[in-house]
């Protein structure tokens, strides 16, 4: 967008010039310079994230962005690895990996009403306005309802301002705009069946003013060849549900519909009733009702007869379909949504119509979408669940999150240690990420959607990288544990993975990481060598003060932090020239901080950084535990 001068546009293009551009975030008023040469741009995909729910204000919703985005890099690097048709250049793709943009938008609208103490007030002007059946909501979560579903886009940098080529290309050996679409499709599939954080990852796929509308673009774009005849799909069930987000005029409902009347039900959560009504003998009073918020998260529904009138008015795409109609627990769900906000992430002028307003307004197109994955079922690994229990154990979702951000690979068998092992739930996340293919109830990506020529060659390398893809390679785990078995029975946490069918650790060692010999048999385990990423929860002052197996007397370190003692044993490995972390692995650890103190305090000194070898990345992230414990999620890389 020149204009604009963005780097994102709404349409998959592939510019030949070289040229200076660059991109603001929607999250972030940073802007981000781009260098690019033959650059892709991705945005005519756009994708809409549900983000997971939190039963504690503050516990994760930091977590989500950083997450996801270290998890599509990780796969992204898989996809790199096995696609390659050279060996290339291995910080061109470094810097390629880095370059990847992600822009997010918040969905949602609330316009209901909220409450700042016990006053309670409406975010619309209209003074004669009447509440009524309409749960107010505190103002700080506002926020939190808004971010809850968010459009994504994905743009591609390219390799270098010298090259005249991407290093999609020339890793890829192909050009084809098609091909690398469908590319960062089934990497965005995979990184939403690991992040714990996500709940459903849609694919738009039609806008328009009304359901006719919609099919006739989804016909034409060839969006849903994959399920009628002869596509991958075809035999795959499969339902569409009708869902409405905030509050619509009755004008967008009856437009909605196709023309048609349509009524909406109260059940919905978001009729309008704008009806005249006696009250106390006055008859002849109109009163104004606003129109019932639909909440996130509570039954957001639609009625079934405008659903019916929505699928019918699209029949022209709906008698393609083959396979049967399953709405309990179908394999291929289609959505089609209303009162979302419009995308305006980008050029907004071909995002646009005239149902389009900023991002403040409540008129957006229907859209109609795609689930194409679903985040990974977390509650299967919560402490309830395990039959190796602990007095404070991590749970799945900081678990999941350790790993994800430190970009765990699923293929080339990662060697993962947690050096402060507890219960293993790091490792058990680390299996699950690593040994996980696809869910079979996640809908399959296919070639067709996106219209690769078969006379290109690359087709069949391609075909085969993406068998290797959906097939992980797990990964060589060792947990290092000082407690004995009858705090941390280790042959219970083995029946924690055995139980949930998960590939068992290498090694669970039962010892002090701060000791040499402990290290050393750690790397034996996996063969000798380094650690391609650590992730660890350190003790929060209950473990440390434990002493070690041979009684020493640890008075003198009571005050230097589990983390920052290990840094300050890496370091002196890094000496002995048997480095604990390859170079470019990552370390990633929650750090506790309590109240009165700054994450700035709790880090790892700046000598025991330097010793170690590792530079952090980023700012860190907080977890709020209590009104008086944080802890801060911290990334550091080996250099």
């Amino acid at each position: 967008n020149r204009k604009s001068g963005r780097s994102i546009l709404l349409h998959s293009t592939v510019t030949p010039n070289t040229e200076e551009v660059t991109s603001a975030s929607s999250n972030e008023n940073e802007e981000v310079a781009i260098t690019t040469g033959k650059n892709v741009e991705l945005s005519s995909d756009t994708w809409i994230i549900q983000w997971r729910g939190e039963a504690d204000e503050g516990y994760s919703e930091a977590l989500r962005e950083l997450e996801f985005t270290s998890a599509f890099r990780a796969e992204m690097a898989d996809a790199l690895a096995l696609l390659s048709t050279n060996e290339g250049d291995v910080n061109a793709v470094d810097q390629f990996l880095e370059g990847i943009q992600f822009h997010f938008q918040d969905a949602l609208t609330y316009d209901g009403p909220i409450y700042e103490h016990m006053d309670i007030t409406s975010n619309d002007d209209d003074a004669e306005l009447e509440w009524e059946g309409v749960e107010p909501i505190p103002l700080a979560q506002v926020k939190t309802y808004e971010s809850a579903m968010q459009y994504l886009v994905i743009s591609l940098p390219s390799s270098s301002s010298s090259s005249s080529s991407s290093v999609i290309e020339e890793v890829l050996g192909v050009d084809d705009e098609a091909t690398i679409r469908l590319l960062i499709g089934q990497v965005l599939q995979r990184t939403v069946q690991r992040c714990s954080l996500i709940r459903t990852a849609f694919q738009i796929v039609a806008k328009g003013d009304n359901y006719a509308e919609l099919a006739t673009i989804a016909l034409a774009n060839g969006s849903f060849r994959d399920k009628m005849e002869g596509g991958e799909n075809e035999h795959a069930t499969w339902s569409i549900r009708l869902r409405r987000y905030g509050s619509l005029d009755n004008d967008d409902t009856a437009a909605a519909a196709d023309e048609a009347t349509t009524t909406t039900s109260t059940s919905s959560g978001s009729g309008t009733d704008d009806t005249t009504k006696p009250k106390d003998g006055k008859a002849n009073k109109k009163k104004k009702s606003k129109p019932q918020q639909a909440r996130y998260g509570k039954n957001v529904r639609s009625p079934l007869r405008d659903e019916r009138k929505a699928i019918f008015a699209m029949a022209e795409l709906v008698k393609l379909f083959c396979g049967k109609v399953d709405l309990t627990n179908p394999e291929y769900r289609i959505y089609l949504l209303e009162g979302l906000k419009p995308c305006l992430i980008g050029n907004s002028e071909e995002v646009g119509g005239e149902n389009e307003v900023d991002c403040d307004g409540k008129k957006s197109d229907l859209m109609m979408a795609r689930v194409i994955a679903q985040g990974p079922k977390t509650s299967i690994y919560a402490p309830r669940t395990r039959i190796c229990v602990t007095t404070t154990p991590l749970c799945p979702i900081a678990s999941f999150a350790l790993c994800n951000i430190a970009r765990i690979q699923r293929h080339g068998n990662s060697a993962i240690l947690d050096p402060f092992a507890g219960s293993c739930a790091t490792l058990l996340a680390a299996a699950h990420i690593t040994s996980s293919s696809p869910s079979s109830s996640s809908m399959v990506l296919p070639l067709s959607s996106y219209s690769i020529s078969d006379d290109n060659n690359n087709n069949n390398h391609f075909s085969k990288a993406q068998q290797s893809l959906s097939r992980p390679e797990g990964c060589r785990s060792v947990g290092v544990e000082i407690a004995h078995n009858g705090y941390v029975n280790r042959h219970d946490i083995l029946k924690d993975f055995e139980t949930r069918s998960l590939p068992p650790p290498t090694e669970i060692i039962r010892g002090d990481c701060l000791s040499l010999d402990i290290r050393n048999s750690a790397r034996w385990a996996i063969g000798g060598g380094a650690f391609d990423v650590i992730v660890t929860d350190p003790p929060y002052g209950i473990r440390e003060a434990m002493s070690s197996e041979e009684g020493e007397d640890n008075d003198e370190n009571d005050t230097v932090s589990p983390l920052t003692q290990l840094f300050y044993a890496m370091g002196q490995d890094r000496k002995n020239g048997t480095p604990l972390l390859k170079f470019g692995g990552r370390l990633v650890a929650f750090i506790p901080v309590r109240e009165g103190e700054t994450l700035e305090e709790c880090l790892p000194d700046l000598d025991a950084r330097n010793v170690a070898g590792l530079v952090m990345e980023g700012e860190g992230k907080e977890q709020v535990l209590s009104d008086i414990l944080s802890r801060w999620l911290v990334s550091f890389v080996s250099v």
